[in-house]
């Protein structure tokens, strides 16, 4: 009471400040006030800071034992943590952590950029394209399909692998009605079926039309995802590597979306490489909220910029069968 009274104004500090003044009172070496005063003020600045994370969350400030004069004075005496070891673990937690993950986000989209950059430079390309696709809760066995496309839209396909070999289509936009033509390999290739490319025909094994095959949708797709789920801070990036795809340098992406608010993204988890000398997205897999593979594509033997003319697709190009 008689110490109330002389120091009033001790009654407005904190809890930090009073144990700090009378830890200054106590009959202790100078040195030992000093490190015992000190060692709290970090301990509270670095709670501030960084919440300590135990088994069952996350400990504030408030409710850390750090707060609990009683408790530290009943605890058994234990070795002070070296200012030093403080001051390094300061920096470290500010100085390295937040950084590795910025730097990832400028990583990503700056790879997405470059994506972008090096398509606007594509007029034509062939490749060798593969899917594999769930249809009706089913995961069809992946295709291999030599693929021929032109800007803006203009599609040639043909199946040169099991199960559909010899099977082929053909779009062009604004021609032929605007249907997609397709020629069967095998025994039911007497007849040239003409189809709406978006009908239950043409669905009947795919995710996707012809209308949204090749470099282009994908990339589209990617930057849209990518570029609203950063914006949300709604993306975690699990890896971003480089490894080899396919024999070729690539820069591999893994990540996941974690949508709040009701956003909705395409997949729940996402895994692509872009190729180091093309820039262009040369494979991509999509993984639904159980973690199961819904989509996988890929392109190899790139050619790009090939010069194709309109025979390349029109269904009069004796090397087709339509």
């Amino acid at each position: 009471m008689r110490f109330r009274q002389a120091c009033p104004e001790l009654c407005r500090r904190t809890q930090d400040e009073r144990l700090a003044w009378e830890a200054w009172a106590e009959p202790l070496s100078k040195r030992a006030q000093a490190e015992r005063i000190l060692r709290r003020s970090f301990r509270h600045m670095i709670l501030e800071m960084f919440p300590v994370i135990t088994k069952s969350g996350l400990l504030s400030r408030s409710d850390s034992p750090w707060s609990d004069a009683r408790r530290l004075r009943q605890e058994a005496p234990r070795r002070p943590l070296p200012l030093s070891g403080l001051f390094a673990f300061l920096c470290a937690a500010v100085l390295i952590s937040p950084a590795s993950g910025a730097d990832q986000r400028e990583r990503l989209l700056s790879l997405v950029t470059r994506m972008e950059s090096s398509y606007a430079r594509v007029s034509d390309y062939t490749v060798v394209f593969r899917k594999q696709e769930r249809v009706d809760g089913k995961l069809l066995s992946e295709e291999t399909i030599f693929l021929k496309f032109q800007k803006p839209l203009k599609v040639y396909m043909k199946w040169i692998e099991e199960p559909s070999k010899g099977t082929e289509a053909l779009y062009v936009d604004g021609s032929n009605g605007n249907k997609l033509l397709v020629h069967r390999g095998g025994i039911l290739g007497i007849l040239t079926l003409s189809l709406d490319p978006r009908g239950s025909l043409a669905m009947s094994r795919n995710r996707h039309p012809i209308t949204e095959v090749g470099f282009g949708y994908l990339i589209d797709g990617l930057q849209r995802n990518i570029r609203a789920a950063l914006l949300h801070g709604e993306l975690e990036v699990i890896r971003l590597a480089e490894e080899t795809f396919r024999g070729r340098s690539a820069t591999v992406v893994e990540a996941r979306f974690l949508p709040r608010m009701g956003r909705t993204y395409y997949a729940s988890r996402m895994v692509f490489h872009t190729d180091t000398e093309l820039q262009l997205p040369v494979g991509a897999a999509f993984y639904d909220e159980a973690d199961a593979l819904f989509e996988r594509y890929s392109y190899s033997d790139v050619k790009l910029n090939v010069g194709l003319t309109p025979l390349d697709f029109s269904r009069e190009n004796t090397a087709y069968r339509f």
